[in-house]
């Protein structure tokens, strides 16, 4: 009997979030998000608020648990400017490739995507919504390159799929 294990990055894909809130099929709108540099990726829970409720005159306790956040938190590396733009927004400045500028703006536009995350073995975990918050990280020395950290928040649930491939494929 297989054992199925969950390890590993293939690829990430993303894809415009659709307005009912579903998952959009299989198709050429996903796209892949970019190179992930190395050991960066890492899919998390945050601590849900917790509201204890004690007696006075009793050991009653009422628990009440709030959502719990998921995230995740990797870095793109060295993007191009197409890369740039898609998660920044800004303007690129038309030319020819190699003479174009991008211009990033100060505030991020504000842009929802659905996800799946392609494991080397094992479940896709994807989520219908999710917002996109990149930042700027560049180390200027012999070992350094251009990086963009970003957390993925989950704006809606969290799917896992063991029949999942991959979905740019129709």
């Amino acid at each position: 009997m297989p054992i199925l294990a969950t390890m590993g990055l293939k690829k990430i894909y993303i894809a415009p979030a659709m307005t009912d809130g579903s998952m959009p099929a299989k198709g050429n709108q996903w796209l892949d998000l970019g190179d992930v540099y190395q050991d960066t990726c890492n899919l998390k829970d945050d601590s849900p608020e917790i509201t204890e409720h004690k007696s006075e005159t009793s050991s009653k306790v009422i628990t009440l648990v709030g959502e719990t956040p998921t995230n995740v938190e990797l870095s793109l590396m060295d993007p191009d400017l197409e890369l740039l733009a898609r998660y920044f927004g800004g303007t690129t400045i038309a030319g020819e490739k190699g003479k174009r500028t991008w211009i990033r703006p100060r505030k991020l536009e504000y842009k929802e995507w659905a996800l799946w995350i392609q494991p080397e073995e094992g479940l896709f975990i994807g989520c219908a919504n999710v917002r996109i918050i990149p930042t700027f990280e560049i180390t200027y020395s012999s070992k350094g390159i251009c990086l963009v950290p970003m957390t993925i928040k989950f704006q809606s649930n969290l799917q896992a799929s063991e029949e999942m491939s991959d979905p740019t494929v129709a």
